[in-house]
């Protein structure tokens, strides 16, 4: 073991770690002797260290576990839920076996987020259909905002178009959200045309879903005072409402 000599067991030590050219944490020290200051110089002995270089363990390499997968993506790939990426060929579809699969692919997307639900479907008209989830956990379906039951809709709607022979308009309901929702949407254009007015600017509203802007252009189609139109790239596509 290569021994190092200073006038303190500190500067003995700085000067092995100096020849070694390693870090502190990298060497063991063992003290040989501590040294002697001595009288007026009479008597000293220089501190005397012994160091030994640590051995190198490899920085072990961190695994991440595997995240959880969450609920709405368990319910995306849910072996139950038919798979709305697979378009059957147009002369093999058929509306009422569509309708149908797609009540079963929107039950297990529910179920999969633990919000189990009854379906029932609705034709507003002859392509207009009206799917209410009927449900003991009205908030979790719903979600923030209304993301849950937008994205269920817009899943439920790829489907179709992909299974289906005619081309459906679909809407999901939970409760009376969409009544609400609508209500909501009639302030809020009817409110924000006022500021445009006042302000005599164009006023940009919340990216919003195509469905929720189509509401919004006819609330103020007829608007002797302001116009409407839609700017940005989905699905941060938003209104803006601006003075005549």
């Amino acid at each position: 073991m290569p021994t190092f000599e200073g006038s303190t067991i500190q500067a003995a030590i700085q000067k092995g770690l100096t020849h070694l050219n390693l870090e502190r944490d990298a060497v063991n020290v063992e003290v040989v002797s501590e040294g002697r200051k001595g009288f007026l110089g009479i008597g000293r002995k220089p501190a005397i260290v012994s160091l030994t270089a640590l051995p190198v363990t490899p920085p072990k390499t961190a695994v991440k576990p595997q995240a959880k997968p969450s609920k709405v993506a368990a319910a995306v790939t849910a072996p139950t839920a038919p798979q709305p990426q697979q378009m059957t060929p147009a002369h093999k579809r058929d509306d009422e076996r569509a309708l149908q699969a797609v009540k079963a692919y929107l039950s297990a997307m529910a179920a999969a987020i633990d919000a189990p639900a009854q379906l029932k479907l609705e034709r507003a008209s002859k392509n207009r259909l009206t799917i209410q989830l009927i449900t003991k956990k009205e908030g979790l379906l719903i979600g923030h905002h209304g993301k849950t039951i937008n994205a269920l809709q817009y899943l439920g709607q790829v489907y179709l178009n992909h299974h289906a022979h005619s081309k459906f308009t679909l809407l999901l309901n939970v409760g009376d959200y969409r009544e609400r929702r609508n209500g909501i949407l009639a302030r809020l254009a009817d409110k924000t045309a006022r500021e445009a007015i006042a302000t005599g600017q164009a006023t940009l509203l919340e990216p919003m879903p195509s469905f929720e802007r189509k509401q919004i252009h006819a609330h103020l189609a007829d608007s002797p005072h302001v116009i409407t139109y839609s700017e940005g790239e989905e699905p941060h596509r938003y209104v803006v409402i601006a003075p005549k």
